[in-house]
């Protein structure tokens, strides 16, 4: 299925690291997209952008921590500059310090929160009045089914996915009349470099028995960026393997 996703300006936040941020900047290139791939690794952000590059795809890196507003703007501002317009915004950080809760210090408490939740909020409070001034535009945020099934040791994580399940809700109703979406995939365990050596531990909770691939996942959240999903909005797309 044709996307339409020529052309587009998109801005991928947690791009390196080849994990799903950087199959979702690979598949905005196979559809054609113009791609700001950002990381807190400013190496890894441009390694990413130069593999677009390769494959003949526009595309720029930027370096800017999503728990800090003003790197959020500098993102924006860059993205702006070179391609004047944003269509789409994929936000993919996230934190989790899997430790019981009554153990963790009040840092690492508010720094999981800080990364997942208003890591979130920041990169599209920096977008999304140039989506409204556009009259367009799509945000896909990277949930996690854990913000439903409440597990044990992932109190702050969870707790900041299922705020992000309410964020995107709530601010649906409110860029939805500039013809602006918002949206939320919530993604099963992936195979990458960060999942390394769990596949043994977990496959057996998700009766496709077996992780999903990065591609997997971006391809959901490709499907909620288009034009193909144009009356959805405010919405969560759980890719988990049947696992709830």
């Amino acid at each position: 299925m044709d996307l339409n996703l020529k052309d587009k300006v998109a801005i991928v936040t947690g791009a390196g690291g080849n994990g799903i941020g950087t199959a979702v900047c690979m598949e905005l290139a196979h559809e054609g997209a113009y791609v700001v791939a950002n990381d807190i690794d400013q190496s890894q952000a441009e390694k990413v952008a130069a593999q677009l590059r390769a494959l003949g795809t526009r595309s720029i890196s930027t370096h800017a921590d999503m728990t800090a507003v003003s790197e959020c703007d500098e993102m924006v501002a860059k993205t702006l500059a070179e391609f004047g317009r944003v269509d789409i915004l994929v936000t993919i950080p996230a934190l989790m310090i899997y430790k019981g809760f009554a153990h963790c210090t009040a840092k690492e408490l508010h720094r999981q929160t800080d990364v997942t939740f208003w890591g979130t909020v920041n990169a599209v409070k920096a977008t999304v009045a140039t989506m409204i001034n556009q009259r367009s535009g799509s945000i896909v945020c990277m949930g996690s089914d854990s913000a439903k099934m409440g597990p044990a040791m992932e109190t702050m994580y969870a707790s900041s996915k299922a705020a992000i399940m309410t964020f995107a809700s709530s601010l649906s109703k409110e860029i939805g009349p500039y013809g602006v979406r918002i949206n939320v995939v919530n993604a099963a365990l992936v195979r990458s470099p960060g999942a390394a050596g769990m596949e043994e531990a977990f496959r057996g909770n998700y009766p496709l028995g077996r992780l999903a691939e990065p591609k997997e996942v971006a391809e959901a959240i490709l499907f909620l960026a288009s034009d193909r999903a144009s009356f959805i909005t405010g919405q969560t797309l759980s890719v988990n393997g049947g696992r709830l």
